[in-house]
């Protein structure tokens, strides 16, 4: 009987050379990074900064200089040294030679340089030789045996790009026997579903298709638990093939509800963490949530769902256009039509203290159109006043998530841009302002509360 071929990687012929910085270049598959085949070694370099911290290691290498047990690992391709594994090593080295390539941290980089004295412009590397024997050696440094592992989600794409370079997933099993694959395609799977959904608001699809913000722990808590699954009918194959027995757009419904209440904090994973929490947390789904357990004619696979791609261009006006409005009050569509075309990174103030006056006057439009009567304090009503009682009527309806989102208006006393204490203090304190982050997280916070006040049920 044959031997079986080894999988341990041999790194004898893996050699040490010194090169210069500036002849290093980043690669643009790193699993890190979400870029196209397009984008520029600066640009790669910034979004090191941006969203992976490099900034720290900048400091710790004008503070302890550079590691010598972190030798970053390059191979040759297309006659260029291309770095696989330790870009935000070599990004950090090149932004001390060229402090310019990241403005937004500049100046502060240019102070750290003068602590730093001479920057290193020649460093030792790894020479592999080719893509596909480091793979071995990313694979066990980053979701097996690691020190800085990965996040769960960016784990399972690099199983996903093993896939799709033609290897099954028995490969996989073989290759990485120290890694559970079959809880990463599950992820991918679910993952593909959560990509294909049409959401209420901008801000859980931005979090849903990023594979930063994607609520990847607490979504696997949900649907390792077998009741959830029960409840959304559909199980896993052997494989981590999602199979849903339903129809479709039944498993949708409830689906859709967890990623958004996951993506919004609604629930997080302390208050799913035990088969009692995520039972409560199933019963509390209204019926126009809950999937019918009325099954289709055929099985329904994570294949049968299509990616929607959110909008690539910068997000800058705050009300989108398909919010239903049947409120009988002229005024209040005046201002959502000026919401849904003011530029709330040019006029952050302006937007903010409409975004306040649009609250409080829809709120008593709403009243006025359900036939309910205010009590004022002394002359007038008072933001204050129709919140707590519209936490009242939502109370009454059982309408627990859009309740816990007033309550949140009303009672926090952190100065959240959402909250009533902000909103006023913008309105009324000459030394408090607002930027276009506090507005856009107020928006998007008060987003469903809106679309419920601005199109109310008929009786």
């Amino acid at each position: 009987m044959p031997k079986k071929k080894s999988t341990v990687q041999n790194y004898d012929n893996w050699t040490r050379i010194k090169e210069n910085i500036s002849d290093l270049f980043l690669d643009l598959e790193n699993i890190r990074l979400q870029v196209d085949g397009k984008t520029s070694q600066n640009a790669l370099i910034n979004d090191l900064f941006l969203n992976e911290d490099a900034m720290q290691i900048l400091e710790s290498i004008v503070t302890n200089r550079f590691f010598p047990d972190e030798f970053p690992v390059i191979i040759k391709e297309n006659n260029k040294f291309i770095v696989i594994d330790g870009n935000r090593r070599v990004a950090a080295l090149k932004v001390l030679l060229h402090p310019e390539i990241v403005p937004s941290k500049e100046t502060k980089i240019r102070e750290l340089i003068k602590k730093a004295g001479s920057s290193i412009k020649k460093i030792e590397v790894v020479l592999a030789p080719d893509r596909d024997s480091v793979r071995h050696f990313l694979a066990s440094k980053h979701t097996h045996n690691t020190r800085r592992p990965w996040k769960p989600l960016r784990q399972a794409y690099f199983y996903k790009a093993e896939l799709a370079r033609s290897k099954t997933v028995q490969d996989l099993r073989n290759e990485y026997p120290n890694v559970n694959i079959d809880k990463f395609l599950k992820l991918i799977n679910i993952h593909r579903i959560a990509k294909s959904i049409q959401y209420d608001t901008a801000q859980v699809a931005k979090k849903v298709h990023s594979e930063r913000s994607f609520p990847a722990s607490t979504i696997e808590r949900l649907y390792e638990d077998k009741q959830v699954r029960n409840f959304l009918g559909f199980d896993f194959d052997k494989n981590g093939e999602v199979k849903i027995q339903i129809r479709k757009k039944e498993f949708e419904k409830g689906f859709k509800k967890i990623v958004q209440d996951v993506a919004d904090k609604v629930v997080d994973s302390r208050a799913l963490n035990t088969e009692k929490n995520r039972k409560e947390y199933l019963a509390k789904f209204s019926p126009e949530e809950t999937p019918k357990k009325t099954k289709s004619g055929s099985v329904t696979t994570s294949k049968d769902f299509k990616e929607i791609l959110p909008p690539a261009r910068r997000r800058t006006k705050l009300a989108p256009k398909d919010i239903e409005f049947t409120l009988k009050c002229p005024g209040v569509r005046r201002m959502l039509n000026e919401l849904q075309k003011i530029d709330y990174h040019k006029f952050p103030n302006a937007s903010h203290d409409l975004l306040r006056s649009f609250l409080e006057c829809a709120l008593k439009a709403y009243y006025d159109q359900k036939g309910i009567k205010i009590n004022s304090v002394g002359k007038y009503v008072y933001l204050d006043v129709v919140l707590k009682e519209f936490k009242k009527k939502l109370d009454s309806e059982k309408n627990i998530e859009l309740s816990q989102v007033t309550q949140r208006i009303i009672s926090n006393t952190t100065m959240m841009s959402y909250t009533a204490q902000f909103l006023n203090a913008t309105n009324h304190n000459p030394s408090v302002f607002a930027v276009a982050k506090d507005v856009e997280d107020a928006w998007d916070t008060m987003e469903k509360l809106f679309r419920h006040i601005l199109n109310p049920k008929k009786k």
